[in-house]
Protein backbone atom coordinates (compact mmCIF):
# COMPACT_ATOMS: atom_id res chain seq x y z
CA UNK A 1 0.00 0.00 0.00
CA UNK A 2 1.23 3.15 -1.05
CA UNK A 3 1.38 5.64 1.82
CA UNK A 4 3.26 9.52 2.46
CA UNK A 5 5.56 9.54 5.59
CA UNK A 6 7.01 12.13 6.80
CA UNK A 7 10.79 11.82 8.12
CA UNK A 8 11.35 15.24 10.82
CA UNK A 9 14.52 16.84 12.44
CA UNK A 10 16.81 15.93 9.00
CA UNK A 11 19.43 17.99 8.43
CA UNK A 12 19.31 20.79 5.47
CA UNK A 13 21.58 18.96 3.45
CA UNK A 14 19.95 15.98 3.46
CA UNK A 15 17.22 17.51 1.76
CA UNK A 16 18.71 15.94 -1.67
CA UNK A 17 16.37 13.74 -3.50
CA UNK A 18 18.92 11.03 -4.13
CA UNK A 19 19.77 10.84 0.09
CA UNK A 20 15.78 10.38 0.61
CA UNK A 21 15.29 7.61 -1.72
CA UNK A 22 18.16 6.01 0.28
CA UNK A 23 16.23 6.58 3.67
CA UNK A 24 12.94 5.56 1.84
CA UNK A 25 14.68 2.43 0.96
CA UNK A 26 15.25 1.76 4.55
CA UNK A 27 11.49 1.97 5.27
CA UNK A 28 10.28 -0.23 2.48
CA UNK A 29 9.73 0.21 -1.44
CA UNK A 30 10.68 4.02 -2.34
CA UNK A 31 7.64 5.76 -4.17
CA UNK A 32 8.84 9.33 -4.57
CA UNK A 33 9.75 11.81 -2.97
CA UNK A 34 7.24 15.31 -2.82
CA UNK A 35 8.23 18.04 -5.14
CA UNK A 36 7.80 20.79 -2.47
CA UNK A 37 10.65 19.03 -0.38
CA UNK A 38 12.33 18.46 -3.20
CA UNK A 39 12.47 22.07 -3.84
CA UNK A 40 13.80 22.28 -0.10
CA UNK A 41 10.71 24.30 0.97
CA UNK A 42 9.56 22.34 3.69
CA UNK A 43 11.93 23.02 6.17
CA UNK A 44 13.05 20.31 8.75
CA UNK A 45 10.94 17.44 7.24
CA UNK A 46 10.83 16.10 4.27
CA UNK A 47 7.67 13.79 2.89
CA UNK A 48 8.28 10.76 0.74
CA UNK A 49 5.89 7.90 -0.70
CA UNK A 50 6.36 4.59 0.08
CA UNK A 51 4.83 1.56 -0.28
CA UNK A 52 4.68 -0.97 2.96
CA UNK A 53 3.21 -4.12 3.54
CA UNK A 54 0.85 -2.92 6.94
CA UNK A 55 0.28 -6.11 8.05
CA UNK A 56 4.16 -5.83 8.79
CA UNK A 57 5.51 -3.53 11.73
CA UNK A 58 5.85 -0.39 11.11
CA UNK A 59 8.85 1.52 11.87
CA UNK A 60 8.61 4.69 14.32
CA UNK A 61 11.93 6.44 14.00
CA UNK A 62 15.55 5.78 11.85
CA UNK A 63 18.48 6.09 13.62
CA UNK A 64 20.77 6.97 10.74
CA UNK A 65 24.48 8.54 11.75
CA UNK A 66 23.41 9.07 15.49
CA UNK A 67 20.76 11.07 14.51
CA UNK A 68 16.85 9.97 15.66
CA UNK A 69 14.68 10.44 12.77
CA UNK A 70 11.34 10.08 13.72
CA UNK A 71 8.89 8.69 11.24
CA UNK A 72 5.32 9.70 10.55
CA UNK A 73 3.36 7.99 8.78
CA UNK A 74 -0.07 10.32 6.88
CA UNK A 75 -3.74 8.94 6.67
CA UNK A 76 -3.57 5.52 8.59
CA UNK A 77 -5.97 5.34 11.29
CA UNK A 78 -4.85 3.54 13.61
CA UNK A 79 -0.91 2.50 14.43
CA UNK A 80 0.66 0.47 17.43
CA UNK A 81 3.84 1.54 17.70
CA UNK A 82 4.41 -0.94 20.96
CA UNK A 83 4.27 -3.87 18.66
CA UNK A 84 4.87 -2.39 15.53
CA UNK A 85 1.24 -2.90 13.40
CA UNK A 86 -1.71 -1.41 12.23
CA UNK A 87 -4.82 -1.84 13.35
CA UNK A 88 -5.02 -1.16 16.62
CA UNK A 89 -3.09 1.14 19.61
CA UNK A 90 -0.74 0.97 21.87
CA UNK A 91 -3.40 0.84 24.56
CA UNK A 92 -5.38 -2.16 23.11
CA UNK A 93 -2.25 -3.80 22.08
CA UNK A 94 -2.35 -7.77 23.43
CA UNK A 95 1.34 -8.32 22.41
CA UNK A 96 3.04 -7.52 25.72
CA UNK A 97 6.37 -6.93 24.83
CA UNK A 98 7.97 -4.76 22.33
CA UNK A 99 8.97 -5.95 18.63
CA UNK A 100 12.29 -4.35 17.65
CA UNK A 101 12.15 -3.72 13.76
CA UNK A 102 15.94 -3.71 12.16
CA UNK A 103 17.54 -2.98 8.87
CA UNK A 104 19.77 -5.28 7.05
CA UNK A 105 23.21 -4.44 9.00
CA UNK A 106 25.12 -4.27 6.18
CA UNK A 107 23.44 -0.57 5.75
CA UNK A 108 25.52 0.19 8.85
CA UNK A 109 21.78 1.81 9.91
CA UNK A 110 20.05 1.44 13.02
CA UNK A 111 15.93 0.73 13.25
CA UNK A 112 14.13 1.56 16.62
CA UNK A 113 10.17 1.72 16.76
CA UNK A 114 9.07 4.70 19.50
CA UNK A 115 5.72 5.79 21.05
Amino acid sequence: MPIWVRLSKLPMEWMVSELLWNIGGMLERMCKVDPITEMQARGRFARICVEIDITKPLVGALNIDDRIISVEYESLGLNCFKCGRYGHSKKSCKEGFEKPTQVDSDANYDVQTTD
